[in-house]
């Protein structure tokens, strides 16, 4: 099949999927609500399913999922961000429970915080609440394209200074996720980081009962971060290491002594994709929302859903 027909059939079953979305109706107080699209959005806290309308929930993401003080473009980058996971994640039939089509489980999926019970003890909140609406209806049905299908369009709070690869976190390549050079995200306070860990603690991780500690980092990610570790001699993975002491990220440098080891770390999070402080970054710079995404996102296009 020519490229150009493929792509287009591409573009129609998006389309197609919007479309299915805005003829559901969402049935509340024996009253049948026909809307915009409408999405069934899994609480994971109370355990129940909700009816909620596409951009309303973007709204609700970008309220969860980064700070509204950020630069307005920083905010629309985001936005677009938001609404091409959630398409993505729909077009890929997630196994949510009672059907839902997306979570507020940030284990498998975005966040999310109702407008409603938002900020409720800032005074700045209606501010911010018009800067989050401003961010999602300037940018309504925006998302990004690679090879015209959506993207996994993943983010992180901080990146530290470079982003890493899909390939190095997760394995297996794909082409708009790949290391880029950030220079705008040194605001955050996770830019670097120091932690103090017991050394018994890090030795409990491998199970080593051995009265020293030697860590050794094996091998490095293209981006810089370790990939394997040793802990006196017993291999890890970078990733696990990271979870299993809490730590804001997985790019590390140790310092033992004989009782502790001070764990110096650079940003938060995965580090794949957006940076969110460095989309701010960029932004308090004069760059808009495209350009922002371009950086982050290598070889994308957009494409504005109607509905």
């Amino acid at each position: 099949m020519k490229t150009k027909y493929r792509n287009k059939i591409v573009i129609m079953v998006i389309i197609l999927l919007v479309s299915i979305l805005v003829i559901n109706w969402y049935i509340q107080d024996k009253k049948t609500i026909l809307s915009e699209p409408f999405i069934k959005l899994y609480l994971h806290n109370q355990e129940t399913v909700v009816g909620i309308n596409l951009e309303e929930y973007i709204k609700g993401t970008v309220a969860a999922e980064m700070p509204s003080s950020f630069d307005i473009e920083a905010l629309k980058a985001q936005a677009v961000c938001a609404r091409t996971y959630a398409i993505k994640k729909m077009m890929t039939n997630p196994t949510y429970p009672e059907g839902a089509d997306l979570s507020d489980d940030i284990n498998s999926c975005q966040a999310f915080v109702s407008l409603q019970n938002f900020a409720p003890e800032n005074p700045a909140r209606e501010d911010l609440l018009k800067r989050i609406n401003e961010a999602v209806d300037s940018t309504r049905g925006e998302i990004i394209l690679y090879d015209s299908q959506p993207i996994d369009a993943l983010y992180c709070s901080t990146c530290g200074g470079r982003t890493e690869s899909s390939e190095a976190v997760w394995g297996g390549k794909i082409p708009y996720l790949s290391s880029v050079k950030c220079e705008d995200c040194e605001e955050s306070v996770h830019y670097q980081d120091e932690t103090t860990i017991s050394n018994e603690v890090i030795k409990n991780v491998v199970n080593d009962k051995g009265k020293s500690l030697q860590i050794k980092i094996l091998s490095r990610t293209p981006g810089g971060r370790p990939k394997k570790i040793s802990i006196n001699k017993h291999e890890i993975d970078s990733i696990i290491l990271r979870k299993a002491l809490n730590l804001p990220s997985n790019w590390m440098e140790f310092q033992s002594s004989a009782s502790s080891t001070v764990i110096h770390t650079h940003g938060y999070g995965h580090g794949v994709g957006l940076c969110q402080y460095g989309a701010n970054g960029m932004a308090q710079r004069g760059k808009d929302y495209h350009q922002i995404l371009e950086k982050y996102y290598q070889g994308i296009s957009f494409y504005k859903l109607t509905y």
